[in-house]
């Protein structure tokens, strides 16, 4: 019950705000992500209760320049005004506690001590003993990989989990290097899939076109970590895993119009678009037309008209 204190409603509730959008996952075998986005206005959040303690970090980058107060149990840490992109962490076992007098407006990732281990059984990577993030550190990086990560924490039903791994698998790695004292360790990569193991994660890709598959699930069907086979995914597809999944919504998309026999909120519900407005804006921007005009050069009307019985 602790961890479920440190995102989502649980620490909404230690930092007094109504809400706090938040999506978790895990990214592989025992190796839990969660992503809180953590926004308030210039009435600011006064003292905030004690993170109950446990085994975890929380990794906060700023989207909005932020001024408060830090304590480590009970100790007051020097922090000064901090600007956008600022990267920090706290240890849950130091008891942070902190005071907001005014806006807020950052990401926070909960990344449990035990998640740290499980990145690294698949042999590919050294295990991460701390994460050590120097007071007022500016990270672009983590920046831009947060940006991408907001929409999928404001709309979850619209975010597949081959995207969402992907961006946990990248944000893991930058961190890892950066400051969890590794050597950057690799397998050799040596070129794309093999055309069995690029037929098999089309497979599978296909027949979850909802988008409940990782990056994990697909790297151990093919024998890989899941970093090695994104990298091989695209070097023989030319796209990301994530993309090849949109595509092929698409495509099955197009042909259920062409059919003629489904409305637009029936093939969302068929292709794994969360709805029928995800559907159409998705379709739009990869296509550049909506389904009506997609479906205009038939002779008959698009969506279909269903009789009454």
């Amino acid at each position: 019950m602790q961890a479920q204190q440190a995102y989502g409603e649980g620490i909404a509730r230690i930092f007094r705000l109504e809400k706090a959008p938040s999506i978790a996952t895990h990214i592989r075998p025992g190796a839990f992500f969660a992503a809180t986005h953590m926004l308030c206005g210039d009435e600011g959040l006064g003292k905030t209760e004690p993170i109950p303690v446990r085994p975890a970090y929380i990794v906060c980058v700023l989207f909005q320049p932020l001024i408060h107060e830090l304590w480590l149990g009970g100790r007051p840490i020097p922090v000064g005004p901090l600007p956008p992109a600022t990267i920090s962490v706290v240890n849950l076992e130091q008891e942070p506690t902190a005071f907001y007098p005014g806006k807020l407006d950052s990401l926070q990732l909960y990344i449990p001590q035990e998640s740290l281990a499980a990145m690294a059984e698949d042999g590919y990577s050294p295990p991460v003993r701390d994460l050590v993030i120097p007071n007022g550190t500016l990270d672009p990086i983590a920046y831009q990989l947060c940006l991408l990560m907001q929409p999928a924490i404001n709309h979850p039903e619209q975010a597949s989990l081959l995207f969402l791994s992907g961006l946990m698998e990248a944000l893991y790695g930058h961190l890892s290097r950066h400051y969890g004292n590794l050597s950057p360790r690799t397998a050799p990569f040596k070129g794309g899939l093999s055309p069995r193991d690029l037929a098999r994660a089309k497979e599978l890709i296909d027949s979850n076109l909802s988008g409940a598959v990782s990056l994990a699930f697909l790297g151990k069907e093919c024998g890989m970590s899941p970093n090695h086979f994104a990298r091989a995914f695209k070097q023989s597809t030319g796209v990301p895993p994530h993309r090849w999944l949109l595509l092929r919504r698409v495509e099955l998309a197009k042909a259920l119009i062409e059919g003629g026999d489904m409305t637009a909120s029936e093939i969302a519900s068929a292709t794994g678009f969360a709805d029928q407005s995800h559907f159409i804006r998705v379709l739009s921007r990869i296509v550049g037309v909506t389904p009506a005009a997609w479906k205009g050069t038939r002779s008959y009307m698009w969506p279909p008209q269903r009789k009454e019985q």
